[in-house]
């Protein structure tokens, strides 16, 4: 997502020895600084007349994705306002500096009472903002300022996203419905509709050098445990990935999914989730069955772990754990050893899908769906552990990708609140980012 940029300015009072003001002020920047925020910078601001207006001039010089309004002592309430209002319509952090201790007394600049001076006025006027403070004699809530920023710029990609999408409400799912207009205004993401016509007529124009060399690049370090499947079967499933990838990078998608159990499967003869875990290995969320919610929740974990993603199903609940996997999909970064794929070619349709061995770990799995009011999100974590030996119903071994999820909450709790078949997940815990993105 590249480096977070943050809009800063410190406000207090003239009444207060403005000199050590702007040494707190500089004492908090470099805390920010050295967290991997780049500053977008003024002088802080100690009066109501002509410091308000250099403030705003010097903060709209750049861009930036979120505010940090450093509390650093009581404040003139007409100048803070002034300059916070031209934001409105940005994230901000109204930030409460902790004092600090010199000799044996504690020395307070009453930045506590400058910020609760603030904060309700804030959530009356509408500002989407998150308070925050640190002890005196502390290091400032980096970590919460970083995490609440993350979702700010995650936000603002979303206004500028497009998702592509072959078809549409695959095998007639009523989890994977979506509004699209409903979509762009309330949370960003464009959807263009691709035609199978236009992937198929891509895929059969690809130069035969260029899938040679990408079919030998993909498959090297591959393993077959039940026999190398026949060489076009392999060659059909590079081009599709090939054709998709680019389709992707011509359209700048951020995220993309097939109608694949009646469409890509069904129509074209091959199996997509080979095709499809390349597409997520290449750094674009791709989901089954023109689930755009829970595309859009893979979007926002990939935006703010910068990390691949990937989407899991439900295949069995226990009360203490749940059994998620994919039917022969997995990105490169979830694979634990080597890829491992196998032939599942039938009397129908010629492919081949992982049985790869998925990672264990700290997991957090999420998934948006519409609901009356707007959208909902539906948000877990837990501990990923080794799976059973298992089989889909009429599917020979080894097991497709999968992993033996223990939730922090009751398997009982997870299902009561359960939106869809699929998740959206990724390794690592990014609940408060995800809350955030949510509240923004």
């Amino acid at each position: 997502m590249g480096k977070l940029k943050a809009g800063y300015v410190a406000f207090g009072t003239q009444y207060y020895e403005p000199s050590r003001l702007k040494e707190i002020s500089a004492r908090a920047e470099k805390q920010l600084i050295e967290a991997g925020i780049e500053l977008v910078k003024t002088d802080p601001v100690f009066g109501e007349d002509k410091e308000p207006e250099r403030a705003i001039k010097e903060l709209k010089a750049k861009e930036w994705d979120f505010l940090i309004a450093n509390i650093v002592n009581w404040v003139e309430i007409r100048g803070v306002t002034r300059v916070l209002l031209e934001f409105h319509d940005k994230p901000i952090v109204l930030y409460s500096f902790g004092g600090f201790t010199e000799g044996d007394t504690l020395i307070s600049p009453a930045a506590g009472a400058g910020s609760t001076a603030l904060r309700y006025p804030l959530e009356q006027w509408g500002f989407k903002f998150k308070y925050l403070f640190n002890a005196p004699d502390s290091p400032m809530d980096v970590d919460a300022i970083v995490k609440f920023g993350r979702a700010s710029a995650v936000i603002k990609k979303l206004r500028y996203a497009r998702i592509g999408m072959v078809g549409f409400n695959d095998m007639g799912l009523y989890t994977t419905g979506f509004n699209a207009t409903r979509l762009r205004r309330e949370i960003g993401p464009e959807i263009e509709s691709i035609d199978m016509l236009q992937l198929k007529n891509l895929m059969d124009s690809l130069d035969s050098n260029e899938v040679k060399n990408e079919t030998e690049r993909i498959t090297k370090d591959w393993e077959y445990p039940l026999g190398k499947p026949e060489d076009e079967v392999i060659e059909k499933a590079v081009r599709l990935y090939m054709a998709t990838l680019r389709i992707c990078k011509e359209k700048n998608f951020s995220g993309f999914s097939y109608k694949c159990v009646d469409g890509i499967d069904l129509e074209m003869g091959l199996i997509h989730a080979v095709p499809a875990s390349l597409v997520a290995s290449a750094g674009i969320p791709y989901i089954d069955e023109n689930d755009v919610g829970n595309l859009v929740a893979e979007m926002m974990l990939h935006w703010i772990s910068e990390k691949q993603v990937m989407f899991l199903e439900h295949y069995e609940h226990h009360p203490d754990w749940i059994l998620l996997g994919e039917d022969g999909y997995i990105p490169n970064d979830f694979i634990d050893g080597k890829p491992r794929i196998k032939d599942v070619s039938t009397v129908l349709l010629k492919g081949i899908a992982h049985c790869s061995k998925m990672k264990t770990g700290r997991m957090t799995l999420a998934s948006l769906t519409e609901d009356k009011g707007g959208y909902r999100m539906h948000i877990v974590t837990g501990e990923a552990k080794e799976p059973p030996q298992w089989v889909e119903m009429g599917v020979p071994l080894p097991s497709w990708p999968s992993v033996k999820f223990y939730p922090d909450v009751p398997v009982r709790q997870v299902l009561d609140n359960v939106l869809s078949q699929h998740f959206a997940a990724v390794y690592g815990d990014y609940v408060e980012e995800l809350v955030n993105i949510c509240y923004l």
